[in-house]
């Protein structure tokens, strides 16, 4: 047997003896500041010029409450990736139409109060973002685009379709063909076919909100969350599971329809639900401890989403879900909290008095 050299030895000792479980903080930083600029690209692509005004507003007022923060404590606290990540988020939740003045001043306000009370990065209870977001929507509502649907529509099993056929969502230039090749090549196979106009409120519903538009990332970007660890499974699929079930059985009964006919394509393209649902609604410290937190935590929310967004269609009923679902969160935090300190100041100190009694048999 061939024995290994002194330098063969040293090569195969490793400085670092500890791996992560999870990706740090800095790495998810990086991830979510990648898929967010990849919005922004879309929107450069697009030449979306008043949303990216909008965005620039947003991270200015980002950028400046950090660095006010950081002077009047007089500490290192300025963190140039958290700062992109909130200013974005902000940017991209809010229409185009809306005033970069008053983006700048609520997003600054909110931010900066957020940061002074509760500090760091994940510190916060609530989610500043979508904090910024309702308080926009409470000052400027007019500015918040307003979709207006019949009621013989939303009675209808498909109200999307009706949606695109009056051109409320546009159709691209591709979808013909796209749709086409889709129907032949994949969907013919399957006894089914899809219309025209899908494949266009997939790819970019040319909302006034970045976030709404540009579904097809959104779903791509979830899939790197999830793959990379940064974001856990259970709130957002027990959320969307919910939702979505609740959207198709009992959505059309409340417009005078049937049961079981809702739309969930509208559901989850139309009102920023999958942006919101990967990206804001497991935001670091609003959300439970443990797995049967966060089922609990996805369910509630689930069903508030359900009676706030209704069918969809809603500029900034996500927003207010998520900050009430926020509130509710604490509660489950308290009762986790609880069931720990029983554990701790019972359980545990039997196991630890058994390891000792044993060691002194």
């Amino acid at each position: 047997m061939k024995t290994k050299t002194k330098n063969e030895a040293y090569k195969s000792v490793f400085l670092s003896p500890f791996s992560y479980l999870k990706p740090s903080v800095w790495t998810e930083a990086c991830v979510l500041s990648f898929l967010l600029l990849l919005q922004v690209f879309l929107l450069i692509a697009t030449k979306s010029f008043s949303s990216l005004i909008v965005i620039f507003s947003a991270l200015l007022a980002s950028f400046a409450s950090d660095i006010l923060y950081e002077k009047q404590n007089y500490k290192k606290s300025f963190e140039i990736l958290s700062s992109l990540i909130r200013g974005l988020f902000i940017g991209l939740l809010l229409p185009e139409t809306f005033p970069p003045v008053a983006v700048f001043f609520v997003a600054f306000s909110v931010l900066f109060v957020n940061r002074y009370i509760f500090g760091g990065f994940g510190n916060s209870w609530i989610n500043p973002i979508a904090v910024t977001v309702a308080v926009c929507w409470l000052i400027g509502m007019k500015f918040f685009p307003e979709v207006s649907v019949s009621i013989s529509s939303l009675q209808s099993k498909n109200p999307a379709l009706s949606l695109i056929q009056n051109g409320i969502f546009p159709k691209n230039e591709f979808d013909l063909p796209i749709t086409n090749w889709l129907n032949k090549r994949l969907f013919s196979f399957l006894g089914v076919s899809i219309p025209e106009g899908y494949v266009s409120l997939f790819w970019d519903s040319h909302s006034a909100i970045p976030a709404f538009r540009f579904n097809l990332l959104t779903l791509v970007s979830s899939i790197v969350l999830l793959s990379t660890d940064i974001l856990s499974p259970i709130i957002p699929a027990v959320f969307t599971i919910v939702y979505a079930s609740l959207v198709k059985i009992f959505a059309p009964f409340f417009y005078g329809g049937f049961l079981f006919n809702g739309d969930i394509i509208l559901a989850l393209l139309s009102s920023g639900t999958l942006f919101c649902t990967f990206f804001l609604l497991s935001w670091h410290g609003t959300t439970p401890y443990t797995n049967r937190g966060k089922w609990f935590y996805a369910i509630f929310a689930g069903i508030l989403a359900f009676f706030v967004l209704g069918v969809g269609l809603s500029p900034s009923g996500f927003a207010f879900t998520i900050l009430i679902v926020n509130v509710f969160s604490l509660f489950v935090q308290n009762v986790e909290n609880h069931y720990l300190r029983n554990f701790t100041s019972t359980d545990l100190i039997e196991q630890v008095k058994a390891v000792k009694e044993g060691n002194n048999a």
